[in-house]
């Protein structure tokens, strides 16, 4: 049984150090397809407001980067829970395609050990054009006890940055 594990990423874009993310991924059966995976983003309205509309984008993903080898997931919808909260959901499509060729188990293992908020933050530059930190710290959590830090430059995520700067604006 995988237990549940959480992901906090404080500060990754660039010009606000009070919007962030985190990550829970639930208990479930070692074995089974994978649920989907919410990620909780929130910061004051302001700069939420700029996030929406870029975050609204991944939904399309599918669309927006058809010819992604290896990249068996998608995005559900946005749900902005009020003007400082919303929530987004990572969906595993590793077996849902062609659950019988070997490339399907490969993406169904990439997707259960490959932390999720990397394809967040590298989709945040692809579809969103986000202009992400130089260094982005993440932890991981375990029962509320942080478990690890870690500290990685952006470019080991993602190699290209985007343009949007969410700074300070009060209007998207």
């Amino acid at each position: 049984m995988l237990q549940e594990l959480v992901i906090k990423v404080p500060a990754p874009f660039m010009g606000r150090a009070d919007v962030g993310f985190s990550t829970r991924y639930p208990a479930q059966p070692a074995q089974a397809p994978l649920k989907d995976v919410p990620f909780f983003i929130e910061g004051p309205s302001g700069p939420m407001r700029r996030l929406q509309s870029r975050l609204e984008l991944f939904r399309q993903k599918r669309t927006l980067i058809p010819d992604a080898p290896g990249e068996a997931y998608s995005w559900t919808d946005l749900i902005p829970l009020n003007d400082e909260l919303f929530i987004l959901a990572f969906r595993d499509e590793s077996l849902t395609d062609a659950p019988d060729d070997g490339d399907s188990e490969y993406r169904y293992i990439v997707n259960l050990v490959r932390p999720l908020v990397f394809p967040f933050l590298k989709d945040c530059v692809r579809i969103g054009e986000l202009a992400l930190r130089d260094n982005i710290v993440l932890a991981v959590l375990d029962n509320s006890r942080v478990m690890a830090e870690l500290e990685l430059r952006r470019t080991q995520i993602v190699p290209r940055n985007g343009s949007i700067v969410l700074g300070d604006v009060d209007a998207g």
